[in-house]
């Protein structure tokens, strides 16, 4: 079925965003298929692959499959059935999670510089949209006509800004908008080739102190480790494996140093979350999406997830002709990240719970059944996103 825009003002055809990563270019790629024309501003010089492994839910592959990017993600991803949740120490499981949602929708490891060229090919095939390398933001300003975006001397007005430029925004800067606030954890990533074995799914290990999870990306090519730990417990100033790897071996599971010592060490990062006040509109002309608009720790593995949300709710409050659509688009996506947030401060306390506390969780989880593990997640994973209907489309 072919969606076709009709009664849009032509001064609303034309969308701006900034950043070109996750979140912007599935953005573009929802609003190009509602039929608007975009441009995007990006600050780096090209498209470079950075990041590490990213995974991908149910929640945000239903919007991946409108688009029609899933057979290229799965090519290059990993499916997997379920997350094991191991005790940080011993290594021995506590709880297999079913993440496969109910109508069969998969779950996908992928390394995220593979996520982004899949998105950046779609980008760079459809007409509607434009891409801007090497454009640093200096300035955002409302006028009477629209928002001007000042790139240097270069500027340019539109009707309508996207913010898809990440937790440090600089679009929420330039509206003086808080800073995100800096968390007492940080994320130290590897990459090592994938041994026999390694490639059957997700892994997570938890300690009071850290949780680490590993999963296959590069088509299991790859094994993808992330250690979250305190920095209190090793500071990500000296951010060496070696230090790492010493600060955790007297206590780590079997196996996990190892990941570490013979692995390809990526970067350490602190890391930041947005504040929950944060607006994702200001008036009917910026909008933020993605980490600009509610950046947060991973503990749920849901901040990619969230910014491929937001693009197909905003392209959908933006076709369907309805007043305020930006109003609109705050009121349905604010809940959901409100619950979302909840989720990740749950898991940031049950994750890195001390013994003796630790112990009576681990029983807790060796006792629930899967199917009600899996039904937990249920209201996260079963989400779809919105239908292009509404009195600004007809379909033929």
């Amino acid at each position: 079925m072919r969606i076709r825009a009709r009664a849009l003002p032509e001064a609303l055809r034309d969308i701006a965003i900034v950043g070109a990563g996750v979140a912007g270019l599935t953005t573009a790629l929802c609003l190009a298929r509602a039929g608007f024309r975009v441009r995007i501003f990006e600050r780096a010089a090209a498209a470079q692959p950075v990041g590490a492994g990213i995974q991908l839910s149910p929640n945000a592959l239903r919007v991946m499959i409108r688009l029609g990017c899933l057979e290229a993600l799965a090519a290059r991803g990993t499916l997997a059935a379920a997350v094991t949740l191991r005790d940080g120490r011993t290594g021995r499981t506590l709880a297999e999670v079913p993440v496969q949602a109910a109508d069969g929708t998969p779950y996908l490891s992928i390394h995220r510089a593979d996520l982004h060229s899949v998105l950046l090919d779609a980008a760079l095939g459809n007409n509607a949209i434009t891409l801007s390398f090497g454009h640093t933001l200096t300035e955002v300003r409302e006028t009477e006509a629209g928002v001007l975006l000042a790139f240097g001397a270069d500027a340019h007005q539109f009707a309508l800004v996207v913010a898809a430029d990440g937790v440090h925004s600089a679009v929420a800067s330039g509206l003086g908008f808080a800073p995100p606030g800096l968390s007492p954890y940080a994320a130290w990533r590897f990459l090592r080739p994938a041994g026999k074995g390694e490639t059957a799914g997700i892994a997570a290990w938890l300690d009071a102190r850290w949780h680490a999870v590993a999963y296959p990306v590069h088509a299991g090519d790859l094994l993808n480790l992330v250690v979250i730990a305190r920095t209190d417990f090793v500071a990500p100033d000296d951010s060496s494996p070696a230090r790492l790897a010493g600060a955790l071996s007297p206590h780590a599971a079997p196996g996990l140093v190892d990941i570490i010592r013979d692995g390809t060490f990526v970067g350490c990062w602190p890391m930041s979350a947005v504040p929950a006040t944060r607006p994702y509109a200001t008036g009917d002309r910026i909008v933020l999406v993605g980490d600009a608009a509610h950046g947060m720790l991973p503990f749920a593995a849901q901040g990619a997830a969230m910014g491929i949300e937001d693009a197909a709710v905003l392209a959908a409050c933006l076709a369907d002709g309805a007043p305020a659509p930006l109003e609109r688009y705050e009121a349905l996506r604010r809940p959901r990240i409100a619950r979302v947030l909840k989720r990740v401060r749950f898991h940031d306390r049950i994750y890195h719970l001390p013994r003796p506390f630790s112990l009576a969780r681990d029983a807790v989880m060796r006792l629930t059944p899967p199917a009600r593990l899996a039904a937990s997640l249920s209201w996260l994973y079963d989400w779809t996103p919105p239908e292009l209907t509404g009195s600004a489309f007809e379909t033929t």
